[in-house]
């Protein structure tokens, strides 16, 4: 067959047009790259067949794993009127005219002694002889004479000396050895035969797998071929947060994003199911909770005693009142650097600072904010940057017994948490700390508890998978957690070992699915194997099937050569399916990508994963429609352990928050939101709810998660979208308890001037004053007007100091800075009639300009959130009018007759973006006159006025609490 002969037999849905129109113009145009991000189950398989067709030449398809790498022959069958011809065209041979490889079918890398190996020995000896003073030759034959653990060391050695040549090479950083000289003899046969047989066109299946040395090997491959070929990258979730040299790698292969297709817009479309994102909380248990209290007291006391410490020369608050008042360029150098650049060259250092010496009384540098963020006592980040600047620039340096015995108190404390203190400074790692709060059997309850009330709202519809990041512990945990936790804790057997332990969850007959095969509870083995024997008949050539005890689980296999990975895969997906279990526990690895079952409604992940690419993957697998039910909406769980009152208790939630930021749900007002809010308004990215709220937190998700109709009304399957991401702000007014109803504080309109009763009571006085001249009327007339103007005035003052919000309002604020970037032509007049404040649960309101575009969306809720929070350095400030309760309406008129404003003056930060220069700050000020009220603007750099109101205004909170959050529309 030819590419001729192939033919799309469906319909091509509307974002796959979209792209395919997208890809024709940048043909038309000579590109030779296509770059298309499309979310699991969106066809991205079925398009990059059409693309292969479209180019016309033959084709390398590569894939991650063999469950990916056998979809494409399949998908080509939707282009043929047979399978046979299907497999006349694509398969697993070079020779294929669409050739469907694994990346590992070419990425095999060989380490001959003959180049890495004889180098990274050369590169050791060098090293060793330039530590010691000997010759290189001497260094190697020391080397090669070494025994037990120098022996054991000099290989670990040579081993990450191996793996960072291999790096330098896959870069081309290594003179005298190219990359395509390591590939394997295999690898290099297969590369020879594509080349010859003139492949033009090579498909990246999951391209977000090449920013690692596959891509190197992809690109070294891609030398080989003949030129002009044409690459096509497909993946689910572009890379983030790449090197600058793996980003370099990953746009050299396949270039920007040609076309993006959002997972909302697919769902919004009818072609993937709605989805819900849900949460459960848990504490640890009792006796893990001992254990951690006792473990983090040794950091507890370190800081007490950094507090206490007074006396020494290595004094840990000296030390800090010295870095934030001695602020020197370098040593030696008598000018000092100005508070506002210290900050800003080290904005973590000098929050942490003014907030210790603010927790500990002293004295804060002249300058220094004294905002409500800064007078916060240090959390654990404040901490890590205070003692890493510590230990480093005093202590390191200090050659005396006393610092050396401080230095390893301070590492000791952090080893304890996870931490290691380095030369370098300090790194995260993992600790026996985390270990429990991920593998707490708090989490294992908790799962049961989900998978229960999934249960009881589902019935027999329930079909389940819990991920895990593995089978068997990674490690095991030390002396330290004997007795407190499970070795196996966190792991796929721990998981299914506690569903099958709960009356309420073992009827689910709970699978175990992993590179080592299938396993399941006693109780179930009998059942289990039957089924699978069953399923296996027509499908696969498996004889001699057996469950065999292996611990406290039962092992179920065949003794076929076909009982491999794919078979039992298969038939584990099956058995789900068709019900005979209702819950897959399985490994990330092995179900977490690539891996289809339509059926699947509900998702629980107990990985510690966080990437945006793993977790979007894992998230994927429950959102595929499901022929035999319409109505399918999907809950993806995640268990979430935390002690918020322990050093490290909020690690597990802090991953929590990590994989829903960049992650598009429904909230619970129906705005599809990125963010952990999305699960619930009270879940913020900074800190976890107090505990006295999970239980009422857990009871709201199960009762949203039973709400399935809520659910896909929520999402409003089949309306129109823009298809873009805006900025949103979500607000609340500091100290508001969950349960509050959200307050947008309405501007009311002030009568701040008091000129037409004061002319009254002062022309009644000029009157009274001239009676001797003036007939006996003008007397009276005095004498009525002076009291009754007066009083009035005094009167209209008291009015108007009840009707002067305490807290900056909130639709004024906004139509203030809409205002503002609208006259600077930054904002179309549409836009800024599309302001829109809504409430959500727990006292949030949502603010945000609906008809915006995203860079004006972007720039205005920035703006917003800077005006009502608190601004480290303001360049301008901008007053409102304050009434102080206890002054009444007589003294406030006392102060009008003095000649002084009636009312005290709250100062807020001018947002940084409308403050650049004088222009635009008054182009703000007039915006904020018309809305909010009078208020003078103020400079305050270069003046003594300046920074004493700059102090002040960074005394006061802004009244709000604001969370920055991006909604697709």
């Amino acid at each position: 067959m030819s590419f001729d002969d192939l033919q799309f037999s469906g319909e091509w849905r509307p974002y796959q047009r979209a792209a395919l129109a997208a890809f024709e113009r940048d043909l038309k145009h000579g590109s030779t790259s296509t770059h298309i991000v499309a979310p699991p189950g969106s066809g991205k398989t079925l398009l990059g067949v059409e693309l292969i067709r479209r180019v016309g030449k033959r084709a390398l398809v590569l894939a991650p794993n063999q469950a990916i790498q056998q979809q494409w022959p399949r998908a080509v069958s939707q282009f043929t009127r047979t399978r046979r011809d299907a497999a006349d065209i694509a398969g697993a041979e070079v020779t294929k005219r669409i050739a469907c490889l694994s990346y590992q079918a070419l990425c095999q890398l060989e380490d001959p002694e003959i180049l890495l190996g004889r180098l990274a020995q050369s590169r050791w000896a060098d090293q060793r002889a330039a530590a010691t003073g000997m010759t290189p030759q001497e260094a190697l034959l020391e080397g090669e004479a070494f025994e037990g653990a120098a022996a054991d060391r000099r290989a670990r050695e040579l081993k990450r000396i191996s793996a960072a040549l291999k790096r330098e090479v896959a870069r081309g950083e290594h003179a005298g050895v190219e990359l395509r000289e390591l590939l394997s003899e295999t690898a290099r046969g297969r590369v020879s035969t594509l080349a010859s047989l003139g492949v033009g066109v090579v498909l990246l299946d999951e391209c977000h797998h090449l920013a690692s040395l596959w891509g190197y090997v992809v690109r070294a491959v891609l030398d080989e071929l003949p030129d002009g070929v044409h690459v096509i990258g497909l993946t689910a979730t572009p890379p983030v947060s790449l090197s600058e040299d793996d980003r370099e790698l990953y746009d050299s292969l396949l270039g920007p994003v040609d076309f993006t297709v959002p997972t909302p817009a697919v769902v919004r479309d009818g072609h993937l199911a709605p989805f819900q994102e849900l949460a459960w909380l848990t504490e640890p248990l009792p006796a893990e909770r001992a254990w951690l209290a006792e473990h983090d007291q040794r950091f507890r006391e370190l800081i007490t005693a950094l507090h206490e410490d007074a006396e020494s020369d290595v004094a840990f608050p000296a030390w800090v009142l010295q870095r934030l008042r001695d602020r020197k360029r370098a040593a030696g150098d008598e000018a000092e650097v100005p508070w506002e650049a210290f900050q800003r060259d080290h904005p973590a250092l000098a929050r942490a600072g003014v907030r210790f010496l603010a927790s500990a009384g002293l004295g804060l540098p002249a300058g220094a904010p004294r905002g409500e963020s800064y007078r916060r006592a240090p959390d654990l980040e404040d901490w890590l940057v205070l003692l890493e600047d510590y230990a480093l620039r005093c202590l390191a340096p200090n050659g005396a017994r006393h610092a050396g015995a401080r230095y390893e108190a301070v590492a000791a404390a952090l080893r304890e948490l996870g931490f290691q203190l380095t030369r370098q400074g300090i790194r995260r790692g993992a600790s026996e700390v985390d270990r429990l709060m991920t593998g707490s059997q708090a989490k294992a309850l908790g799962l049961v508890e989900v998978l229960s009330a999934e249960a009881d709202a589902r019935g027999d519809a329930l079909r389940a998978l819990v991920l895990t990041d593995a089978e068997l512990a990674s490690q095991r945990p030390d002396d330290a957690l004997t007795g407190v936790l499970d070795p196996a804790a966190g792991s796929a057997r721990h998981a299914l070992l506690a569903i099958a332990a709960d009356p309420r969850s073992a009827a689910m007959r709970p699978l175990l699915v992993s590179g080592r095969g299938l396993r399941c509870a006693p109780a179930d083995a009998e059942v289990l194997l039957e089924a699978l024997k069953a399923d296996a008949e027509d499908r696969f050539t498996l004889p001699e099937w057996e469950a065999e005890t292996d611990g406290l689980l039962v092992s179920l296999r065949s003794s076929g050569a076909e009982w491999v990975p794919r078979a039992w895969v298969e038939l584990a997906t099956r058995l789900l399916a068709e019900g005979t279990t209702s819950v897959l526990v399985g490994t990330r690895a092995m179900l977490g990508e690539g891996w289809d079952c339509p059926p699947l409604n509900v998702l629980v992940d107990l990985s510690v994963a966080t990437t945006g690419v793993s977790v979007q993957q894992m998230r994927g697998r429950s959102l595929r429609l499901d022929p035999d039910d319409g109505e399918k909406v999907a809950s993806n769980w995640d268990v979430v352990c935390i002690a918020p009152d322990l050093v490290r208790g909020s690690a597990d939630y802090e991953r929590f928050v990590r994989k829903h930021l960049h992650l598009f749900a429904p909230a619970e007002d129906g705005e599809i939101e990125a963010g952990p809010s999305h699960v619930h308004p009270e879940l913020g990215p900074f800190a976890p709810p107090a505990v006295e709220r999970f239980a009422a937190l857990n009871r709201e998700q199960v009762a949203r998660a039973a709400d399935r109709a809520g659910a896909r009304e929520r999402w409003k399957v089949g309306t129109p979208y823009r298809g873009v991401e805006l900025s949103s702000l979500l607000l609340r007014r500091a100290g508001t308890r969950a349960g509050e109803a959200a307050d947008g504080h309405t501007a009311p309109s002030l009568p701040l001037s008091q000129r037409v009763p004061l002319a009254a009571g002062l022309g009644g006085a000029l009157a009274f004053g001239v009676a001797g001249v003036a007939a006996a009327p003008a007397l009276l007339a005095g004498l009525v007007l002076a009291p009754a103007g007066l009083g009035w005035a005094g009167l209209r003052l008291g009015r108007t100091k009840r009707r002067i919000p305490l807290v900056l309002p909130l639709d004024a604020a906004a139509r203030a800075v809409a205002g503002a970037y609208r006259d600077l032509g930054e904002l179309t007049p549409e836009a800024a009639g599309s302001l829109r404040i809504e409430p959500r649960a727990a006292g949030f309101l949502r603010c945000e300009l609906t008809a915006a575009a995203p860079d004006e969306a972007r720039r205005f809720a920035a703006a917003l959130e800077e005006l009502v929070g608190v601004s480290d350095a303001p360049r301008y400030l901008i007053g409102r009018p304050l009434a102080d309760p206890s002054v009444g309406g007589a003294a406030l008129l006392g102060r009008v007759l003095a000649r002084k404003p009636p009312f005290d003056e709250r100062l807020h930060p001018v947002p940084a973006d409308l403050a650049r220069d004088k222009e635009r700050a008054e182009a703000f000020a007039r915006a904020w006159r018309k809305q909010v009220g009078p208020g003078r603007l103020v400079f305050t750099q270069r003046s003594e006025e300046g920074r004493e109101a700059r102090a002040e205004a960074a005394a006061e909170d802004g009244g709000y609490e604001t969370l920055l959050r991006d909604v697709w529309v």
